[in-house]
């Protein structure tokens, strides 16, 4: 069993009290997509780039601020110079949100969350899974039928050797 598969299983078993205790649960689903900065090591290779992210919302009736949220997001980057190619990270992240108290239509909130990463380059045929990171928070705004939110985050990915990061700014839909 490799080092992903082993962190998917103990993450899954780590949310599953949370789940079941959200017997009265309400399940919501949102896109979002938006601008990803590099930074450090990475961000001497490549140049800023997109993120798109699909995501599964779960607000467990029993909790009035806290709220789990999973995300499957594709970061891609453009080498810099004359390095032809791209690289992109894959994540698959489970997330805890915690509502700031807030008075009208705009809500912040503060998140973390722990996942696995795959990094792979178009100039190799090699690819990396690792444990990482992220850390951020958003605003979320009502409107009718649906919400948006605006979130920025700093992601790390930890591997053998160093460690990847980024920051995705995005805007999102939630339905």
């Amino acid at each position: 069993m490799n080092r992903f598969s082993k962190f998917a299983t103990v993450a899954a078993l780590a949310m599953t009290p949370a789940m079941v205790s959200a017997q009265s649960s309400a399940v919501g689903f949102g896109v979002s997509g938006g601008l990803s900065v590099p930074t450090g090591d990475l961000s001497d290779a490549v140049d800023a780039g997109y993120t798109i992210a699909g995501h599964i919302f779960l607000k467990p009736a029993s909790m009035t601020s806290l709220r789990f949220r999973g995300d499957v997001s594709l970061d891609s980057y453009s080498y810099k110079g004359n390095t032809n190619g791209d690289f992109r990270s894959l994540g698959f992240v489970g997330n805890a949100l915690y509502d700031l108290s807030a008075s009208g239509g705009v809500k912040p909130y503060v998140l973390g969350g722990l996942g696995g990463f795959n990094g792979k380059s178009s100039s190799s045929s090699d690819s990396d899974t690792n444990v990482g990171i992220q850390v951020g928070g958003g605003l979320n705004f009502q409107l009718s039928g649906f919400s948006t939110f605006l979130e920025a985050k700093y992601v790390n990915v930890f591997s053998d050797d160093n460690s990847t990061g980024y920051i995705p700014i995005t805007f999102g839909i939630r339905f």
